[in-house]
């Protein structure tokens, strides 16, 4: 399923890619291009935004039953520093999976050497749907 979901639109051409799964948490990672750089040269805030949403997702499907799939209703993202690196990563984790609501928060981390910097935080609601 996550393969089929980062394989396609928006997140295949941003090169998406799940680094770790479990229920309920997932970490999802990109290789910045210049492509998606702003005019300061930092990763824009779109596509981090993106990133964490995506990972948030990836998240609470992960929780969800076979059949159940979740949009994004609802997303609250605090930029700390600006992204850049080698690597993006976004770590996911459920805070609350309802039925048909849950609550994801997503840390997005830039990665160079080793050294990792907190870039943003994002709190996001998502609703459950059936997959067909």
């Amino acid at each position: 399923m996550f393969e089929k979901i980062t394989n396609t639109g928006f997140t295949k051409s941003a090169g998406f890619s799940v680094r770790d799964f479990e229920e309920g948490a997932v970490t999802l990672e990109m290789t910045p291009s210049d492509e998606f750089n702003q005019f300061m040269g930092y990763v824009h805030a779109g596509v981090v935004t993106g990133l964490a949403d995506h990972a948030a997702g990836a998240a609470y499907a992960s929780a969800l039953p076979e059949g159940r799939i979740c949009l994004t209703i609802e997303l609250k993202i605090n930029f700390l520093k600006p992204a850049q690196g080698e690597k993006l990563a976004a770590e996911a984790k459920v805070i609350s999976a309802g039925g048909t609501v849950g609550v994801v928060k997503s840390d997005v981390y830039g990665e160079t050497g080793g050294e990792r910097t907190h870039c943003a935080t994002a709190i996001v609601t998502l609703r459950a749907v059936s997959a067909g």
